[in-house]
């Protein structure tokens, strides 16, 4: 009977937790963001697929996801000030013709021409450069269209549409690849792209953006810089989301050397493990909407770092693709969760006029992406993938330990 009634207890807060969709602005930003993701599902197969095929080399895989993070050092903070300043929907809707211009340049040269190393890193940068700006503008105007008290639904429901968009566009990715050809992943991905922003124009212009005075918006960043240097709550939760970024979400790139060294496998079976990504990170969002909590905290961060730790452990043991997808559906769990989190979490730290800003400090964190996507595209070449995600699962348990000492002390003198 107790498990029936928390069972009822869990849906209803499940459920409660959908009236954010009431929201029109809502509604229209969720669809476009799903779109968006779905998009981004097929490009993050494609661009692992596309780039290990060019030489056989998890060095070039982590070159390749590398060169796509890097623009998030520079364009999340950019971003951040101009969707303080900016209409945030006409922000969308740029960043996806961007993407979808240079999805149908990459489709172009993979099937009449043929894609190199450098013309695709050139390519992946320009769709980085975008997406730091999606990423960044999507996630403050959820924030900001839902009042404080209900932030972290709505950004668990965002990155639902992450999840759910990015299952389907694995799905096809994989299709394309083993039916067709995976210039046609790139062309649909323009297409796609474009329906995405044609949505986005379906949000209503009032209140998309915060300042009504470019100089102010502009002055503020030194403001927001000295206010990072001085608080050290700030300081603890970017280190937690830089480290987490390096030895956490940098797996990925060993992910089609798997496929291919330890199954044998194919497109197909690359496509169900990224859906399996995409279906770990929906759990996570039914997680944290379930926690009685409007923002989240360093603790359930700490214990979302362990957990992503143990699923690179549980990956590194996998011998079967059986055993793979679960260790996949444990990792995602565990990021999906904390990504949501961070991301609330380092917003309610700011007041309204500086949370663009502190979501883009929360992009440039996950820039600092490529020194991991290198680091373990090194470890994987000169140890071997398993060791490489032993190694980087240890130090995510490290780094929940350093993060609780942090807090702690932070804590202390506060």
């Amino acid at each position: 009977m107790t498990q029936i009634i928390s069972g009822l207890i869990y849906l209803k807060t499940i459920l409660q937790s959908l009236n954010t969709f009431k929201s029109h602005n809502f509604r229209a930003l969720w669809a476009s963001s799903y779109l968006e993701y779905l998009s981004q599902g097929i490009q993050q197969v494609l661009l692992g697929w596309v780039a290990y095929q060019i030489d056989e080399s998890v060095v070039s895989v982590g070159i390749i996801f590398a060169i796509r993070q890097v623009p998030f050092l520079f364009g999340g903070i950019t971003a951040g000030i101009l969707s303080d300043i900016l209409d945030r929907r006409m922000l969308i809707i740029g960043a996806s013709l961007s993407l979808s211009a240079v999805s149908l340049t990459m489709g172009f040269l993979s099937i009449y021409s043929e894609l190199t190393l450098l013309t695709l890193s050139m390519l992946t940068l320009l769709l980085g450069t975008a997406n730091s700006f999606q990423i960044t503008t999507r996630h403050t105007f959820a924030y900001q269209i839902n009042n404080h008290n209900s932030a972290l639904n709505a950004m668990a429901l965002i990155n639902l549409s992450n999840r759910l968009g990015g299952i389907t566009g694995s799905i096809l990715a994989g299709i394309l690849i083993a039916t067709i050809s995976p210039g046609y992943g790139f062309y649909l991905m323009s297409v796609i792209y474009i329906l995405s922003s044609l949505i986005a124009l379906l949000i209503k212009t009032e209140n998309t953006r915060i300042h009504s005075s470019k100089s102010q918006a502009l002055s503020d960043i030194f403001n927001y810089l000295k206010l990072i240097s001085r608080n050290k709550a700030i300081q603890v939760l970017l280190i937690s989301i830089t480290f987490t970024e390096i030895f956490g979400f940098s797996y990925q790139v060993l992910i089609p050397v798997l496929v291919a060294q330890t199954l044998g496998a194919g497109g197909i079976t690359l496509g169900v493990l990224n859906a399996t990504k995409f279906i770990g990170g929906i759990f996570s969002t039914f997680m944290v909407v379930s926690l009685k909590s409007s923002t989240g905290n360093i603790k359930l961060i700490v214990f979302l770092i362990i957990g992503f730790g143990v699923g690179q452990f549980m990956l590194s043991a996998s011998n079967s693709l059986i055993f793979m997808i679960l260790a996949v559906f444990v990792i995602n769990a565990m990021a999906g969760a904390t990504d949501i989190v961070h991301q609330t979490l380092i917003q309610s730290m700011v007041g309204p006029e500086e949370r663009g800003k502190a979501m883009g400090t929360w992009v440039v964190g996950a820039g600092i992406g490529p020194v991991g996507h290198l680091e373990v595209a090194y470890l994987g070449n000169i140890l071997s993938s398993k060791l490489a995600l032993i190694i980087n699962g240890s130090m995510l348990v490290l780094l929940a330990a350093v993060v609780t000492v942090l807090n702690r002390a932070v804590t202390k003198e506060d």
